[in-house]
This record gives C-alpha cells, structure tokens and sequence, in this order.
C-alpha cells in the first residue's frame, strides 16, 4: 500500500505531540460498547455477483461474518445489480431499496435471518433513490429525491423534483419541485462535438430558512464531468422561492453523484462544508459557506490534493463531533484545516473500502481490507484517536457496500 509522505508526516506529528497517551489498540474490546439487543449488518458482494447482508448482534466480537453455510441474507433477487447498493438505505431499522427502476420497496430484517417486504410505492416514471435529505427526514417521513430529474430546455432549468415519504405506510405526503438554472456552456469535446451538458445533484442541505443543493455538469456525449467550478443553488426553505446560484473556482466540481452519498457537511458552528473535487487530477478540496452566509467563504480553503481521499471508497462524509469529520480514509479538522489522522495507518494498513459507515456512542464503525487482503470492521475513538479491530468479513467476498445499524 502506497501511502502519502506527507500524510505520514502530518501523523507521524500528531503521535509525536500525543506521546504521552496510550498507544493505538486493535485488538477486540474486553468490553464490547454494543449491547446484545442491538442488530447490524454488512451489506456485501461476491465473486460471482450475488448480494448479501451479513448480520451480527455485535460487530466488535471475535468472529467470522460469512454468507456461507446459510448464515447471510441472500438479497441478489431483488437487485438488478450489485452495485445498486449505491441507490439504497437504511432508515430507522429499514432497508429502502430502488430494484427495478421504479418500484421503492421497504424491506425488513425478520430474526436476524431473512428479510420481506413489507411496503413499497410505485413511482408512474422512472425512479432511482438518489439522496436523502437527512437534516429534513423525521422519524416517520423521509425526505429523497431521485438521482436524475428532467431537463426543461424551454427554461434551460433542471427541475428536480423531492419527495416526502411516509415510512409508515409508503405513500407520498407531498412532492416540491426545484429548479436550478443551467449555465450556457459553449466548448465543444476534442473532435469538436456538442456536449450537450446536463446537471447531477450532488448535495442537499437545509441550514436554517435556506436549503442549499450541490450540482455538476456533465457531458451527455462523454459521460463525464466537464467543468472545474463548485456550483450551489441557494433558495429559501421550505418556499423554495429566491433561489441564486453561488459558483466558486478554486477546488474544481461539487463533488459526488447522484446515489445517497452526501460529500457536504455542517459543523458545530453551522458552517457548511463542501467537498470539491477536479475533474481530471481527482484531487480533492473542502470550501466553506459560513453560518448566516449564503454566500462562499473566500478566506476558506483546504486543499488536499496531497491526500488520497476516497482513494478506494465512495463512502459518505461522516461527522465525529468536537470539530472533527472522517473523510475516508481521513481523520480532519476541517475548521482549521488539519490532517488528523490517517487510518489506514492506524489499522496497521490497508484501505477502507464501505459506501456507508455510522456512528454509535461517539464512535465510528467501518470496514478495511487490509494489505493481507483480509477484511475486518473497525471501531475509532475519535476522543483519543485509536482503534479497536472487530469481527472479521468473509475473505471471499468482493466488495462491501453497507455498514449498517438497524437496531
């Protein structure tokens, strides 16, 4: 595993400063924080395409999580993909799922073996899950929206529209609708062709009376992203009225795509982070919208093109609290710009390979596979910045998609 110079510097220092606290731990806890009654699983693929959620009542145990021997959750029926994990989610307890393009099905974990539907919606269209609106969704609705809306040309809009979801019984309480002006864009591809751009939502965050949507450009003739700005469209929550787009250069494109990662963040001042990223070096960046402000920060900027961020994971960005956010594989401050930790280093090598990862009782579980192709779930302790190794993860297994607490 490759490993950046200056990453390791930036740790080597932080170890050095922090000498006196007790060296990192990977070994099982003696004392598992989670508790018995508590239900999580690891969604997965293998080899051969098939989909399972492996489940465990703890995830720090000294144990095997296989979905061999009838022990995982066979879910690859009702995928069209494996991949379409990517256009899941897990809310209060259950799984919420795009699996044909327009049905939105709400699956249930049944004894920790098997899983049912137990409701779904049928959308007239074309439907798949894009993001969830967490600062919006409630216990009993859940806010989405779909990973691509319609392109107005008579308006040159996007008109992207949002869902409020009851949960409770899946039926729609209310649609809204918004609409993100499109720029005009006049170069043409290296054979001289019409891009023909369109817009890919990348980020929804509601901060106050403002809600604040992330978005790219992308080329309908290449398939790719094809301009180096951070746009956001800015309007006024829940009216939707007064919208403006904001646009800042320096870091490259909103990043992200349209399937339920969210690259952007408020901390506990309630300035807004978001994660940039160009085009061609996939180097990434962090900007900022101060609390108040509907405008970009131009005093803020944190470049971090010298790390590997989301080097081998799509994983959300994942709040830790006192200041600090985990950008995979990254341990950052993103207030006064520093490099925390790396985990990587931490876990005594290898990459953290997850879409999805939570926190519990202040600390955050996620999977890596280590440089002996071996995979294991992690738990860091942002408070004094260790690590603790916990159940292993079947070595023939291909890809891990979701962490998941459910209960």
């Amino acid at each position: 595993m490759k490993i950046n110079k200056f990453a390791i510097a930036i740790f080597a220092a932080t170890v050095l400063f922090s000498s006196c606290k007790k060296s990192p731990d990977i070994t099982s806890p003696e004392k598992p924080t989670q508790t018995s009654n508590s239900l999580y699983s690891v969604w997965v693929t293998t080899a051969s395409g098939s989909s399972y959620l492996l489940t465990a009542d703890n995830l720090m145990k000294d144990t095997l999580l296989t979905p061999n021997n009838n022990q995982g959750i066979d879910i690859t029926s009702h995928l069209p993909a494996s991949f379409y994990a990517i256009y899941a989610y897990a809310y209060e307890g259950k799984y919420y799922i795009s699996n044909d393009g327009t049905r939105f099905s709400q699956f249930e974990i049944l004894n920790s073996k098997s899983w049912k539907e137990t409701n779904n919606y049928a959308f007239p269209g074309n439907f798949y899950l894009g993001k969830v609106l967490k600062d919006i969704s409630t216990k009993d609705e859940m806010v989405v929206t779909k990973t691509a809306g319609v392109t107005n040309k008579e308006k040159n809009v996007l008109e992207q529209p949002i869902y409020f979801m009851n949960v409770n019984n899946m039926t729609i309480n209310k649609t809204v609708g918004v609409e993100i002006p499109m720029i005009k864009f006049n170069p043409k591809t290296p054979e001289g062709k019409d891009h023909n751009p369109y817009i890919v939502p990348t980020s929804f965050t509601q901060r106050g009376d403002k809600l604040f949507v992330g978005h790219k450009y992308r080329s309908n003739e290449t398939r790719q992203d094809i301009i180096d700005t951070a746009y956001m469209y800015v309007c006024d929550y829940p009216s939707l009225a007064n919208g403006k787009i904001i646009k800042d250069g320096r870091g490259g494109f909103t990043a992200g795509h349209w399937e339920v990662q969210t690259l952007s963040f408020t901390d506990d001042n309630n300035d807004l982070y978001i994660v940039t990223k160009k085009t061609n070096a996939a180097t990434y960046a962090l900007l900022r919208i101060k609390s108040g402000e509907t405008t970009f920060d131009p005093t803020y900027f944190f470049d971090l093109k010298d790390y590997n961020v989301f080097k081998n994971s799509t994983a959300q960005v994942q709040k830790l609290g006192n200041g600090k956010v985990y950008i995979s594989p990254y341990v950052i401050d993103p207030s006064n710009k520093k490099v925390i930790a790396d985990l990587r280093i931490l876990v005594g090598g290898g990459e953290s390979k997850t879409t999805m990862n939570f926190m519990e009782n202040g600390k955050l579980y996620d999977v890596f596979k280590t440089d002996e192709s071996k995979w294991f779930v992690y738990e860091y302790d942002p408070a004094n910045n260790s690590v603790k190794r916990g159940a292993e993860i079947d070595p023939g297994i291909t890809q891990v998609y979701h962490l998941n607490k459910l209960k």
